[in-house]
């Protein structure tokens, strides 16, 4: 197993000799995964990484010690810790205690948008399987109605997008994986301007630019 940073293996990692201590089940286009992987690479702590691949399968050896079938998972010697913001804490607690990028924030304000870009991530992926199994779901009420929440978190992000964070953070990072996600997949047709432009504020960091979905 190669070892590296947050980014994709076959870009390589330019990280020292010393072995990981962290093993991260994921895939390499998942948006959960990816805002552990900006975090982890912008730490610069080194990692191992077990590409699960299709996650609409059920095979458990794929998605390591998850009972639920899903990435991200972390090992972190005898801790396992499962989603993608409870892993991103337990990464900070042992391994940042200052906390540099804000992760262990009680701001309700960065809480709901959290909350919110969890929402959105949440109903992508569901149209995404979905579709990826078989069912047009254009016209159907359920995936309709998803796909009215991403509209509808997306402009609650855009009406507060002059008051986010102006330096590198966890909610930036949650926030561009969210954002490229969406436009790598084209769920739905995204024109929010303020958003793109936040977006584009991050996208030349090398630690958020390494794990791009490709």
């Amino acid at each position: 197993m190669r070892l590296y940073y947050g980014a994709h293996p076959e870009q390589g990692s330019g990280m020292p000799g010393a072995p990981p201590t962290l093993q991260l089940h994921y895939t390499p286009r998942s948006h959960f995964s990816r805002k552990v992987r900006i975090l982890l690479d912008a730490l610069q702590l080194p990692v191992e990484l077990f590409d699960a691949g299709n996650v609409a399968e059920s095979d458990p050896a794929h998605f390591g010690p998850n009972p639920l079938f899903k990435v991200p998972t972390l090992v972190d010697g005898a801790h396992v810790v499962f989603d993608s913001d409870h892993i991103a804490a337990h990464i900070v607690r042992r391994h940042d205690p200052a906390d540099r990028f804000a992760v262990l924030t009680a701001e309700p304000e960065a809480l709901n948008a959290r909350a919110v870009m969890n929402g959105v991530m949440t109903a992508e992926v569901e149209i995404i399987l979905a579709e990826r199994t078989g069912i047009d779901t254009r016209g159907l009420q359920r995936f309709e109605k998803l796909r009215e929440s991403i509209r509808g978190g997306l402009a609650w992000l855009d009406a507060r997008c002059d008051r986010v964070p102006q330096d590198p953070s966890y909610l930036a990072f949650h926030f561009v994986a969210m954002w490229d996600h969406l436009a790598f997949y084209k769920t739905i047709d995204v024109r929010f301007d303020r958003l793109q432009a936040y977006a584009q504020r991050w996208a030349g960091l090398p630690y958020v630019a390494r794990s791009r979905p490709i």
